[in-house]
């Protein structure tokens, strides 16, 4: 009864503006109380975008899906764990921030995306802020956002390897 988001971000290069968007989406749908992410589903679609997209880092938290991890990673894909503690979630999620605030980020303007992101609230650590649900345990979901932060971070960590590499369109 949870959900599951995979999102795309361009790695920016020589001063281009990164981009977001959604790849797929999967969450509980309407009031359904026995449904569960479809893991194997969830695989193809990773497989499916490294064929689309000439992709830098798969990225995502090791959090109920290692076995996922394991299995991409030995097929060769680029898997980089990126677990959603508070020392790495408090600066992305205020660099995420600033680039919005700044115009420094385009994305697809997917509904979905924005309604998640209208689910996020800011919860207080001693690091900084972070997104978070209203409350725990709420069917207002938010990995779509949680997962544009993570992508966009990782984008710009990318930034400085690919623009070592002619290759356009690297997500």
């Amino acid at each position: 009864g949870d959900c599951t988001a995979l999102v795309c971000c361009s790695i920016p290069r020589n001063g281009e503006t990164p981009h977001l968007g959604v790849v797929r989406l999967w969450e509980t749908p309407g009031l359904a109380t026995d449904w569960k992410v479809p893991i194997l589903e969830v695989e193809d679609e990773i497989r499916a975008a490294c064929r689309r997209w000439q992709v830098a880092e798969i990225v995502c938290d090791p959090a109920q899906w290692a076995r996922t991890y394991q299995i991409l990673e030995e097929e060769g894909l680029p898997i980089v764990e990126y677990p959603q503690n508070a020392s790495r979630m408090t600066p992305a999620t205020k660099r995420f921030y600033d680039a919005v605030m700044d115009s420094q980020v385009t994305h697809s303007g997917d509904a979905k995306l924005a309604r998640h992101i209208d689910n996020c609230v800011l919860r207080p650590t001693t690091r900084g802020d972070m997104l978070s649900k209203e409350k725990r345990g709420s069917k207002k979901y938010i990995d779509l956002a949680v997962a544009s932060v993570m992508a966009l971070d990782r984008a710009w960590h990318c930034e400085v390897l690919v623009d070592r590499d002619p290759v356009k369109n690297v997500w």
